[in-house]
């Protein structure tokens, strides 16, 4: 049951942010050729209404449908910043951690607009902050005063047994006990809290940690759940079989 709420509650947010009919943006100055190598500020591009004004995106993207139009320039690790060059962005949405990247754009007089992962309230904000960047404040308001509003909802409906969750946000191919999972400055603890469980990492303050499997064992999970990217998913369920 926990497993399904929290589900709803990712896909609500989703569905939130889609259900509203997109504004484009006619803000002068605006950018009109945008790069975003982040695939969580994609979906909030194109939730904005800027899937036309999005030039490419990162091998990772998949969300929504649309993006798979859309070229390509790698992700995080090996950004192929040539063809960044070549398709002459406006703006650059890139990780904050992505120096190299920022300061080839800044020599060159390309904006660019770093995203910093945290938690719940802090992506909102930067929703809110990406919306005045790129044109499109007002749009990015309705959209973040949806989200709160299913927030708002979700907690007003969480049932009184809280479960503890240890969520696995990474695990390598084959290995049990080498994974990633998130302590209380994730937004994915947040969405665990709001859906009624207890972050088992909740004393932990930090985004991610990896925990050994004796201490994930000591500390008495009553729910696992793996995150598996889409494209994953046929080799994780052959390995289940196997």
């Amino acid at each position: 049951m926990f497993k399904t709420r929290l589900l709803w509650l990712c896909h609500a947010l989703l569905l939130t942010a889609c259900a509203i009919p997109a504004s484009k943006s006619d803000t002068p100055g605006a950018p009109q050729r945008i790069i975003s190598i982040v695939p969580s500020v994609t979906e909030m591009l194109f939730a904005f209404g800027l899937e036309g004004k999005v030039i490419a995106v990162s091998d990772y993207d998949e969300f929504p449908p649309e993006v798979t139009t859309k070229q390509r320039i790698g992700a995080l690790l090996n950004p192929n910043i040539e063809k960044i060059m070549e398709l002459k962005p406006d703006l650059v949405i890139t990780y904050g951690t992505q120096d190299v990247l920022r300061d080839r754009l800044q020599s060159v007089g390309i904006h660019f607009y770093p995203f910093v992962h945290g938690n719940v309230d802090h992506t909102l904000q930067f929703m809110l902050d990406l919306g005045r960047t790129v044109g499109t404040e007002v749009r990015a308001r309705q959209v973040v005063q949806d989200i709160r509003s299913t927030f708002d909802e979700v907690r007003r409906n969480a049932p009184a047994a809280r479960p503890k969750v240890v969520l696995i946000t990474y695990r390598g191919a084959g290995v049990l006990g080498a994974f990633y999972t998130v302590g209380s400055r994730a937004f994915q603890h947040d969405l665990i809290e709001m859906a009624g469980g207890r972050n088992l990492f909740a004393d932990v303050e930090a985004e991610t940690l990896q925990p050994t499997l004796e201490e994930v064992i000591s500390r008495k999970p009553d729910i696992i759940i793996e995150t598996v990217p889409s494209r994953e998913r046929a080799e994780v369920a052959q390995r289940k079989k196997d």
